[in-house]
């Protein structure tokens, strides 16, 4: 007469550790990428008051003569190189005229938060300046 099976069998243990294994190994990679996610988060987070900083100073910058640079705000350090587009338009279509230069420029942002960079920003901004001779009163 045989006696009946009582516990688990070395195989049955083993193929139980092996999908055990399969699933922390998910978990654990899933869980690395959403913390690596989180980190990234919070760096733009960070970064995203100093870039809106960075485009009011862009605007107020002469770019023709200064087409590199690099702004510091906190921890946050961007690089910026500006390149021409289009550079000392003037519109006179009609009847109006303008009294001012508009340039165009594409300017290529690096953002670094803690020593950590982040992806390259674009964004374009124009600059005027008041056209030679246009702040002269011609009545003396």
């Amino acid at each position: 007469m045989q006696h009946p099976q009582r516990g688990f069998s070395l195989i049955e243990a083993m193929v139980a550790l092996v999908i055990l294994a399969g699933a922390s190994l998910a978990l654990f990679g899933w869980l690395s990428t959403s913390l690596n996610q989180l980190n990234r988060a919070a760096l733009y987070t960070q970064a995203a008051p100093a870039l809106q900083s960075m485009t009011s100073y862009l605007q107020m910058q002469d770019l023709k003569e200064k087409p590199t640079g690099t702004f510091e705000f906190g921890e946050v350090q961007i690089d910026w190189q500006a390149s021409t587009i289009k550079q000392d338009e003037n519109n006179n279509s009609g009847q109006i005229s303008s009294n001012f230069l508009l340039s165009l420029y594409e300017v290529e942002l690096l953002p670094t938060v803690r020593g950590r960079s982040l992806p390259v920003l674009h964004t374009r901004v124009v600059n005027y300046q008041l056209k030679p001779g246009a702040g002269q009163n011609p009545f003396g």
